[in-house]
């Protein structure tokens, strides 16, 4: 038995944007071969609103709870007792004991940032297949992996930067020449990420375009876990100065600026991945977010370094 507690005003206007939110997605149709996945998500939302969560909402409601308890014995704190703590703490909520069965699994652990460290460190925790490389080799062939999340969750993140580049950060205000450096790790639970291996042909190429991809040998799978990025960022400037000496040394303006990112990162899942071939039939696929390759340096714009 668990202790109910809840807002009866606040539950029934969650119950009214349920069943507004059923009815719309309920009214939402397509009949594009492209659409196919997204019209079963949307489908699948609607049965879980309709036959779950509105359900369980409307038994909170109409619960008689409330109006009958049964009282324990002298220096016993009961549920009479809990309401008089509750409501003072809360004012407004009631409270009463639910008897209500609990629909579907429980809700599953996601581990915190030192968790997840602590993991990784000790070897309980294993990272993707990292990536073939080419080892310089012209003409070789090497894979990246894409990861496309379907849910995406940040866990936390720390700031890496070393003292001495948040010095020269500071300093910089009031230089001519200036330069900023960040580092960051940040950590994510990526839910239902597709994951596209690529198989790639080293040669030369611009790096905006990108090498020659083996497109009949991609393969795909779809998993869930950690995916940890370590990601800097750079900026230098050349500045002057604007207005007289006894003014605000440090306001200026930029006379060149450049600036540089790149990240790196590994994937640890949950399961280990199945990779099947890519089948040609339309669907609907989710934004890749991070390409990672071995390699010592992204081999593409806007691509990262697998690193564990």
């Amino acid at each position: 038995m668990a202790l109910l507690a809840f807002d009866r005003n606040r539950v029934d206007s969650l119950r009214i944007a349920l069943g507004i939110a059923v009815d719309e997605l309920r009214g939402i149709r397509s009949t594009e071969p492209e659409a196919a996945d997204a019209m079963r998500t949307v489908s699948n939302a609607g049965r879980t609103l309709s036959d779950i969560w509105l359900p369980r909402v409307h038994d909170v409601l109409a619960s008689t709870a409330m109006t009958r308890c049964t009282r324990s014995g002298p220096g016993v704190v009961d549920i009479a007792q809990a309401s008089v703590t509750a409501t003072a703490l809360h004012p407004g909520w009631e409270t009463a004991t639910d008897h209500t069965p609990v629909y579907g699994p429980p809700a599953p652990h996601t581990s915190s940032f030192d968790e997840v460290l602590a993991d990784i460190r000790s070897g309980s925790l294993q990272p993707m297949a990292a990536p073939l490389d080419a080892n310089g080799r012209a003409g070789a062939r090497y894979t990246s992996l894409a990861f496309a999340p379907g849910l995406k969750r940040e866990i936390g993140h720390v700031d890496l930067t070393p003292d001495a580049l948040k010095f020269i950060d500071f300093i910089s205000d009031g230089l001519p020449i200036g330069w900023r450096e960040t580092r960051t790790l940040t950590m994510y639970y990526l839910t239902d990420v597709r994951v596209t291996q690529s198989v790639r042909v080293l040669t030369a190429y611009p790096r905006d375009q990108g090498p020659e991809t083996l497109t009949e040998l991609t393969t795909e799978a779809v998993t869930s876990g950690y995916m940890v990025i370590a990601s800097e960022s750079a900026t230098g400037e050349v500045t002057m100065g604007i207005g007289p000496g006894e003014q605000d040394p440090t306001a200026s303006f930029a006379l060149a600026s450049q600036s540089t990112e790149s990240y790196s990162g590994a994937f640890y899942p949950d399961t280990p991945p199945d990779f099947q071939p890519v089948t040609d039939e339309p669907r609907f696929v989710n934004q890749t977010e991070w390409t990672l390759s071995k390699a010592p340096a992204p081999p593409v714009d806007g691509e990262g370094t697998w690193k564990s």
